[in-house]
């Protein structure tokens, strides 16, 4: 007949072994659970953001072309790091700057709201003028803002505007920015 102590001791070990078990599979299934979520909402995956498309224009003060000027972007993306690059005009006052785009785990957070500050400026005697800023909305290309921003011809005796633009996706809802430069059309001061 076996002892008292030893079926105590059976059954402590099998408590203990099937609590272990039981540990081992909560902890693999919580791994398994946070690991497919993670995967389901992107909260690990990189993602193309675009911040702004390429740049092209020309700059005047009072008709004449303004060479040799440094024209300054200013990029600001929901990751909170301010990016800087700049240019400087040509003979006829021309300038360009690339496309920019990064990559970001950003866009798989679905609580993010995915905005880019865009602010253009050349400065001239200690004062600045804007040849273009406002906010971008989402993290791919628009077309409207591709169009307006291949075209900033400006003058610096012109003032400064708000403006709308149109919306490709949404014309209800139009694009705003503030600018010197000046367009034919798709142009509305407000």
């Amino acid at each position: 007949m076996p002892s008292v102590n030893s079926k105590d001791n059976y059954r402590t070990k099998l408590k203990f072994a099937l609590k272990g078990s039981l540990l081992i599979f909560l902890i693999l299934s919580i791994a398994t659970i946070t690991k497919g979520m993670a995967d389901m909402f992107g909260f690990f995956k990189k993602y193309d953001v675009h911040l702004c498309p390429e740049v092209k224009g020309q700059i005047f003060n009072q008709g004449k072309p303004l060479a040799g000027e440094k024209i300054i972007r200013y990029l600001s993306y929901v990751d909170y790091k301010d990016r800087f690059d700049h240019t400087f005009t040509d003979e006829e006052g021309r300038f360009s700057l690339p496309e920019v785009n990064i990559r970001s785990k950003l866009p798989g957070n679905f609580l993010v709201e995915h905005n880019t500050l865009q602010i253009i400026y050349i400065e001239q005697n200690k004062k600045k003028y804007t040849l273009w800023n406002s906010s971008l909305e989402g993290y791919e290309p628009k077309a409207a803002y591709a169009r307006k921003l291949s075209s900033l011809n400006c003058d610096l005796t012109s003032p400064d505007v708000s403006f709308e633009f149109a919306n490709d996706q949404n014309p209800q809802r139009p694009h705003y920015a503030g600018s010197i430069c000046r367009w034919d059309k798709d142009f509305k001061i407000y």
